[in-house]
């Protein structure tokens, strides 16, 4: 009897070990990096243009989540070309997967974060 006691004990502290967290990248949010609280009386801004970009990565390699969304805002930063008092907002990441055909009809798959924002200009 002593030893199904010691048996039971073992599995439920091994089932209790075995639960774990983890951390997951989202497939959308939104990101903005901006810290100016902006109060609009009134509409002091236009609308320029809308921007987007995306960064493909190989799922099997070992990647750093926030280094990944980093590299995409860069990206994104780097094609809307910001000048004078523009800035991006809205900014929204999705995790997609694609799927390709190959040369023989083969599909495969690339893993991609897509970024997109729209880029305003204060004209006061």
């Amino acid at each position: 009897m002593k030893k199904f006691i010691y048996v039971a004990i073992a599995v439920i502290a091994m089932g209790m070990v075995s639960c774990s967290t983890g951390n997951y990248v989202t497939t959308s949010h939104n990101m903005n990096l901006n810290q100016t609280q902006v109060v609009l009386s009134e509409a002091n801004f236009k609308v320029v243009k809308q921007v987007s970009t995306s960064v493909v990565y190989k799922q099997n390699l070992k990647f750093d989540a926030e280094q990944l969304k980093q590299s995409a805002y860069a990206a994104l930063l780097k094609e809307a070309k910001l000048t004078g008092a523009q800035t991006i907002v809205n900014v929204t990441m999705e995790q997609v997967r694609r799927e390709k055909m190959n040369l023989f009809g083969f599909r495969k798959y690339e893993n991609a974060i897509l970024v997109s924002g729209t880029v305003i200009e204060f004209t006061k």
